[in-house]
């Protein structure tokens, strides 16, 4: 199954153990933890094993992010091509 990368949000009254769990089930699987900021998670792992870290005791969200697909606005573009023409 594809490798993606997961937002998971982890819930206000998770203890430090649920917390350590949660990390723990993501490392077990053969995961990786990208982010830890607050109560939010980046880690990268295999799809397949999403649910369970859905199912995971102290996890109140766990979705799939993409950081991929962002363009350069076209402005930039007119913006640049504006200076090579005075050039």
């Amino acid at each position: 199954m594809p490798f993606e990368t997961y937002l998971i949000k982890v819930t206000e009254n998770a203890t430090v153990f649920q917390i350590q769990g949660i990390l723990k089930v993501i490392l077990g699987i053969g995961g990786r933890i990208e982010m830890v900021a607050g109560r939010t998670i980046i880690a990268s792992l295999d799809s397949s094993y999403a649910e369970l870290v859905r199912k995971t005791e102290g996890v109140a969200l766990a979705g799939g992010i993409s950081f991929r697909g962002r363009k350069i606005p076209r402005i930039v573009k007119k913006a640049s091509e504006e200076k090579q023409a005075e050039s």
